[in-house]
């Protein structure tokens, strides 16, 4: 079936900037980054059976050196980017140069730091022919594959036409959608494109629309304006349902997080203070404000995942525990805690309400807590630069979407991605303990072995408690009965390219 518009309404504040990777967080990458771009592997996101794994997208094969520094790829030889040039290798290290060299005429530091995490390991490329790339490592390095679905290539006929500052404004890659209209702020519009590599898309167009207000996206569904409207309001899913809509929620990985400051001169660089704050908080009582559209997180992953820990029961609404913790580390008379968080954006679910009852929960055990709302591409700096950088220092927590759906969602919590000289490890902390198993498992290419260590790291990290979770995340999403052929994954992010209009 080839049909229809799709309309989108987004919880972005803005329009994602179509750059190699978008902003706006992860639904930046979801809606326009996996969109118009492709990287040598991609999510399959096609199914909604197992959490999805990366498979190969511009890369057809790959072998692995002996010593597993060095992949080579070989790349398709049917893939145009929308400009109607031809994909090959000069444009991966096109692209590369871009992000990792800055002798390159068209470096671009913005890009090396949202790529930071992605491309940290990779300190070598070359071209062996047209259509064969070879990249090194620092390290042996079996994560390799899932930080390959974050690096997006672009066109660089556009890029060395317009330049990095204007690129966005035409944005061009391989990808199975081509943007066709860009107003900042109001409207992007994403068409089929007809060459693509894997076969046209089933939609005609994609149009994506910022609807930072849940409330206004309800409005918007009801009337007719959208078809599709990210997290409305929880509790008007019984209305919705009874008015025909599809609802869609289901487990995947993605958790709503504090990340604590645990540098000295912050009360939480003291363990038992951080174990406190994730004893202090009612997540029943937060699932049940949020109407069931998420169920409650006693560790970072929820049970069931391969990296749940079942042997331990994680973290518990147990308040005179957290009242005991905090005596013993020194407040028993209470303290004051400051924190950071957006007011709307990608995958923050309710952060206003949610943060009011976290608020009332730490009051209870006698902690103040200041709320400081802040715009969420702020937060994302945030996340990047460190409570280190000065510019965050002050602050005690800064509340955050998160999906891990990878193991590089792990690096927040090792010591090698502390910024600057890492991303995106914003509360600073790390351990022998915690580092080693984390790279013990990115040197593993056993799955079952690999899988093992990151239980045993995720159990060890979450004893530490350098993050606070709160909420598992399902994924609300509402469309027109109009809206056929989606596959709800388990996955923060989303194929496309099967989904057509009834007319």
């Amino acid at each position: 079936m080839t049909a229809g518009t799709l309309r989108i309404g987004l919880t972005a504040g803005n329009l994602p900037f179509p750059n190699t990777p978008p902003n706006e967080g992860f639904e930046g990458r979801r809606f326009v980054g996996y969109q118009i771009y492709d990287g040598l592997f991609r999510w399959n996101t096609w199914q909604g059976d197992t959490v999805p794994e990366p498979e190969l997208a511009l890369a057809e094969s790959f072998t692995i050196s002996e010593d597993k520094l060095t992949w080579t790829f070989k790349l398709r030889q049917d893939v145009v980017f929308h400009d109607g040039t031809t994909f090959d290798a000069d444009d991966t290290v096109f692209q590369f140069r871009r992000i990792k060299d800055r002798d390159f005429e068209y470096y671009d530091a913005n890009l090396a730091s949202t790529n930071g995490s992605a491309a940290a390991a990779i300190v070598g490329w070359e071209k062996i022919d047209q259509y064969t790339i070879a990249i090194t490592t620092n390290a042996p390095n079996a994560f390799l594959p899932y930080d390959l679905t974050y690096i997006y290539f672009p066109s660089p006929e556009v890029v060395m036409r317009v330049g990095n500052d204007d690129y966005i404004k035409e944005a061009t890659g391989t990808g199975p959608f081509k943007m066709t209209r860009y107003v900042d702020g109001q409207v992007m519009e994403l068409e089929a494109f007809e060459e693509y590599w894997d076969g046209r898309p089933s939609l005609d167009k994609i149009v994506l629309l910022p609807m930072p207000e849940a409330a206004t996206r309800l409005a918007a569904l009801q009337a007719g304006d959208i078809d599709w409207a990210e997290l409305p309001p929880p509790d008007s899913m019984a209305l919705l349902e009874a008015g025909g809509f599809q609802i869609f929620l289901k487990e995947y990985p993605h958790v709503i997080t504090y990340q604590l400051n645990t540098y000295e001169g912050s009360p939480l660089s003291d363990v038992r203070v951080r174990q406190a704050l994730n004893y202090a908080a009612d997540r029943e009582g937060a699932s049940i404000l949020v109407n069931g559209v998420g169920f409650p997180a006693s560790q970072y992953m929820y049970p069931g995942h391969p990296w749940f820990d079942e042997a331990w029961e994680g973290y518990t609404y147990d308040p005179d525990k957290a009242k005991a913790l905090l005596a013993e580390a020194g407040y028993a008379d209470g303290l004051s805690l400051s924190m950071i968080y957006p007011t709307g954006g990608s995958g923050n679910m309710f952060p206003g309400p949610m943060n009011e009852k976290l608020k009332q929960d730490f009051a209870a055990v006698g902690i103040e807590l200041d709320l400081i709302p802040i715009e969420w591409n702020n937060i994302l700096t945030a996340l990047r630069e460190g409570f280190a950088n000065p510019a965050w220092a002050e602050y005690d927590m800064s509340y955050i979407s998160l999906a891990p759906v990878a193991p590089t969602g792990f690096r927040s919590y090792i010591g090698a991605y502390i910024p600057p000289n890492g991303c995106c490890n914003q509360s600073g902390y790390t351990t022998p303990a915690t580092d080693a198993l984390f790279f013990q498992a990115q040197e593993t290419f056993d799955k079952a072995e690999q899988d093992r260590l990151l239980k045993e790291f995720h159990s060890t990290m979450m004893k530490d408690a350098p993050v606070l979770v709160t909420i598992h995340d399902l994924n609300l999403r509402v469309m027109s009965p109009r809206v056929k052929g989606f596959v709800q994954p388990q996955s923060w992010f989303v194929d496309l390219r099967k989904v057509w209009i009834d007319e």
